[in-house]
């Protein structure tokens, strides 16, 4: 039986690997229809809205799983071999963002596609056309590895889903859309604004690390520990239910043993 696809921390893919990431990312921004970046970003936030944050009942991790399963499905129609990278934001990086999305340019001298990307909203109110901004607020301290470990821990769903998007999930669009000046008014960075979030190339690394936490908890607690009453609750606009996306292997991919490993947990 073949290896699934691995679910890599962005830091640690290889030149080729990144290279080939930049490339499925710069050729799903290129795209203006149903398989590109800007129509796939606009599912989450504006116009789709189809994203579940605060929810009864607890859909926000179902959710957010199709939704970067979807995506990486056509990533890989753009790069075959690429998968979304997770960005551990318990990594010491010095309170910086990995380097892969935060500089401007790729290697080659291009724009990086992993840095910003073009939000075309024009039928918005008000209609939003412009590249992605984000203002992270490098210095101030993220999460250690004892807030995963933490959350793993947690034996109930619901409490676990509902500490994860309250606290880290939360915290980290926060963090990475920060705020700054633009055109000489106070302005919040993307990430920290739900309509607009998914725009921001970084959003698929967080949600990944998100994922990857969920799967953490689910080796420590049971694949299909949730309750009952949700199993075939439809996941708009996918067709799929909550019970479709409940085992990665099933989906299709697997993560990377890596820096949030919990005692016990051998992913």
């Amino acid at each position: 039986m073949a290896a699934l696809p691995l679910r890599k921390e962005i830091d640690e893919l290889s030149a080729v690997e990144l290279a080939g990431l930049r490339a499925g990312y710069a050729g799903m921004q290129a795209i203006s229809d149903n398989r590109g970046f800007n129509y796939l970003s606009g599912l989450h936030g504006i116009p789709g809205n189809y994203c579940v944050h605060y929810d009864d009942p607890p859909l926000f991790l179902p959710w957010h799983r199709a939704y970067l399963h979807e995506f990486e499905q056509y990533l890989q129609d753009r790069a075959e071999t690429a998968t979304v990278p997770w960005w551990d934001w318990t990594i010491d990086r010095g309170g910086n963002i990995p380097q892969a999305f935060a500089a401007p340019q790729s290697p080659d001298g291009s724009a990086n596609p992993l840095y910003a990307s073009q939000i075309n909203q024009p039928t918005a109110n008000p209609p939003i056309v412009r590249q992605t901004q984000r203002f992270p607020m490098t210095g101030q301290p993220l999460p250690d590895p004892s807030v995963v470990t933490n959350l793993v821990a947690l034996t109930d769903f619901e409490d676990f889903s509902t500490q994860l998007r309250g606290g880290v999930h939360n915290q980290l669009h926060g963090w990475t859309g920060g705020m700054g000046m633009v055109g000489g008014r106070r302005t919040y960075g993307d990430m920290a604004v739900v309509p607009v979030a998914a725009f921001d190339p970084i959003f698929y690394s967080h949600h990944c690390m998100i994922d990857r936490i969920w799967y953490l908890w689910q080796l420590q607690n049971g694949v299909t520990n949730i309750p009952q009453a949700i199993l075939n609750t439809v996941l708009p606009p996918f067709n799929v239910k909550v019970a479709d996306v409940l085992d990665i292997h099933q989906l299709g991919y697997d993560y990377a043993i890596g820096a949030t490993t919990t005692s016990g947990s051998t992913p």
